[in-house]
């Protein structure tokens, strides 16, 4: 029951950090150019969650060992195959097309940047100190679905509260918690860091349409039916999204060593 305790507070204190963080983030980037505004808000948000996951895995006991470069590489091939597929089914969908937006800026390594915070300190709270204390409660078979359950209702308090988009949401927190069950934090960490960036700054699928402050190397747009990417929520409130984590998820559950 401690276990499980300590790891709802995790839960609850990013909930809260979240709450406070981010509206005293806006009212400090007031002002200032979208680089760094965005720049800004980041590091305070994301550096408070990853500050507050590692204070907390020190006070619970949970071991955060380095992350394996093995383990990052494999994740992220495993991440940026998911998105591929995702991208491919819009394609055959009919709703990818070229878009307008910018191309990269100078910038544009400053969003990588700040992407591999972001995903790293959601992965750090959630699969490094959550779930390892979930599965010291109730079992790794709980412990995944429960964690990636919070990891989704964390975005949909960020404004994603459309039912496909959560059921994304929620088989991406499947995914990366399978990934650091078998191969460890790192390979969650660089699933993870693989869409998100090739997403946003890759090919400019996030925001969409058009592409974030930091630009993008190409613009890709999804345009046309809802339910293949064609809204503001892009491959997030896409069927697209969800098969493709349903193939990605199945192919980590058939190479786990039994």
């Amino acid at each position: 029951m401690r276990a499980i305790a300590l790891a709802g507070a995790g839960v609850l204190a990013t909930w809260i950090c979240l709450w406070g963080a981010a509206p005293f983030a806006d009212h400090l980037v007031q002002g200032l150019s979208p680089v760094a505004a965005d720049a800004g808000f980041g590091v305070i948000v994301f550096g408070a969650i990853l500050i507050l996951a590692l204070g907390l895995a020190r006070v619970a006991g949970v071991p955060l060992r380095p992350v394996a470069l093995k383990g990052f590489g494999g994740g992220f091939a495993i991440g940026l195959a998911g998105l591929l597929l995702a991208i491919g089914y819009c394609a055959l969908a009919g709703t990818l097309g070229r878009g307008i937006g910018p191309a990269a800026r100078i910038a544009l390594p400053l969003g990588v940047l700040l992407v591999l915070l972001q995903v790293t300190a959601e992965e750090v709270m959630f699969r490094g100190y959550v779930q390892p204390l979930l599965i010291r409660g109730v079992g790794a078979g709980v412990a995944v679905p429960l964690t990636a359950l919070a990891f989704a209702a964390l975005h949909a308090l960020s404004g994603g509260v459309e039912p496909v988009m959560l059921t994304n949401m929620l088989l991406g927190g499947v995914l990366f918690g399978l990934l650091a069950l078998v191969r460890g934090l790192g390979a969650a960490i660089g699933a993870h860091f693989a869409w998100n960036v090739v997403e946003q700054l890759g090919v400019g699928l996030d925001p969409n349409p058009g592409t974030g402050a930091f630009g993008s190397v190409i613009d890709l747009d999804l345009v046309g039916a809802l339910r293949w990417g064609g809204s503001a929520a892009g491959l997030n409130g896409s069927f697209a999204m969800g098969i493709a984590l349903l193939a990605v998820i199945l192919l980590v559950v058939g190479r786990r060593p039994v």
